[in-house]
């Protein structure tokens, strides 16, 4: 359980840092910077997703992974192109801290098997969409000024909650906490 914790914990880092590192610098948090954090948060559970796809116990949490991944990647597809329509430059947070806790989480998850697996996974997968969703509202969608970018997200937002909802039926169906 103490290596679920940490898993947990190395997301929630990787997250808030992506989410606030702009604003505890004190820079503005401006579209450009939103839609930088956009991407990388889309990357990550590409990536996860993929993961899970692949080294999934159950045919259940392969198809949450499949799913995941396949949504991701549309969604940051959508942030791309508006960001090239309307000529915003994403700049990311001056951090990698996203990609050190990104390869943390998947060493992690490479040492776990079967069950115990599934379970590490969608651990991961309900903190990682719930902080996703919790920034979105909180932070990021009060903070963008364009008004087509804030529509794209309010569009995309209930995906994000979609996929917690899933994580989370399927994770009490595996009896995660």
């Amino acid at each position: 359980m103490k290596c679920i914790h940490s898993l947990v914990i190395t997301g929630f880092i990787a997250l808030n840092t992506l989410f606030s590192n702009a604003v505890v610098a004190g820079a503005k948090l401006d579209d450009a910077t939103i839609l930088a954090i956009f991407d990388q948060a889309n990357s990550v559970d590409v990536f996860t997703g993929r993961f899970g796809a692949k080294y999934g116990h159950s045919a259940e949490v392969r198809e949450l992974g499949v799913i995941t991944a396949t949504d991701h990647v549309a969604v940051q597809q959508m942030g791309r192109d508006l960001a090239k329509k309307l000529g915003i430059f994403p700049t990311p947070p001056d951090t990698d801290t996203s990609v050190a806790d990104l390869a943390k989480t998947l060493a992690f998850l490479k040492t776990k098997y079967g069950k115990e697996f599934d379970k590490a996974y969608l651990k991961h997968e309900v903190d990682f969409h719930q902080s996703v969703v919790d920034a979105i509202k909180g932070t990021l969608l009060p903070a963008i000024e364009n008004d087509e970018f804030k529509e794209l997200v309010k569009k995309v937002l209930p995906g994000f909650e979609h996929h917690l909802a899933e994580t989370k039926a399927l994770a009490k169906k595996f009896g995660v906490d």
